[in-house]
């Protein structure tokens, strides 16, 4: 649990909040745009259950694609998992000395 952090629980609940409002609407624009981010709301639910169970790198990895393609707001998680990533590096780096 220590690899999940603010960022990229703030991203999950900001993209789930997003497919919320979007599938509530009755336009045909918002059903559109619900169908196009679901897959990767989906991906990041997985990518943090990865995290959880015990492969950090690998639900960073999967947590930060499914982040970046939503510029500029999905920075937020694509940060938040790239300090994840760099955080792995460190600690192997510091356990290799």
């Amino acid at each position: 649990m220590k690899w999940i952090n603010s960022q990229m629980v703030i991203w999950l609940v900001i993209q789930l909040l997003m497919l919320l409002f979007t599938m509530s609407s009755q336009e045909q624009e918002s059903l559109i745009i619900f169908w196009m981010t679901l897959p990767f709301a989906i991906l990041n639910c997985i990518a943090i259950a990865i995290i959880w169970f015990g492969k950090p790198k690998t639900g960073s990895i999967l947590f930060f694609i499914g982040s970046v393609l939503f510029i500029p707001i999905g920075i937020i998680g694509a940060i938040g998992a790239r300090k994840n990533l760099n955080q792995i590096k460190k600690e192997k780096f510091i356990n290799t000395i």
